[in-house]
């Protein structure tokens, strides 16, 4: 059987001694198996490993990373290429107001935000 690609959405909890209330990560993990089965005991094992304690420099509170389980998990529908699709989401009856709020401008996108990108010259600033 040949081998498949999933996308594991993992759910981890990070909790500050002191605050009411938790920061959640959702990572996304590309993980290669021969079945879904396969694919969620090894994003349990990725996910596992994101699980770990430390004392927060500045403050000494406790802060730790709790692995929670999986958001999702979801086979990928082409072969890892330039340009493959990894993952397909359709949302039915959306109005133009709603399909222009989930279209998001050039400046505004994660990567371009951290990369620090100058929206005319497309280097980095």
């Amino acid at each position: 059987m040949a081998l498949t690609w999933y996308l594991a959405d993992l759910v981890t909890e990070v909790r500050v001694e002191g605050t009411e209330k938790s920061v959640v990560h959702f990572d996304l993990h590309l993980v290669r198996a021969q079945n879904a089965a396969e694919a969620y005991d090894k994003a349990l094992r990725i996910g596992g490993a994101k699980a770990k304690q430390y004392l927060r420099p500045g403050d000494g509170n406790l802060m730790s990373f709790i692995f929670r389980g999986l958001n999702d998990l979801v086979g990928v529908d082409e072969e890892l290429a330039d340009g493959a699709r990894i993952l397909f989401r359709s949302q039915p009856e959306m109005s133009e107001e709603e399909i222009q709020h989930v279209v998001i401008p050039r400046d505004f996108l994660r990567a371009v935000q951290a990369e620090g990108l100058d929206e005319g010259t497309g280097t980095i600033q």
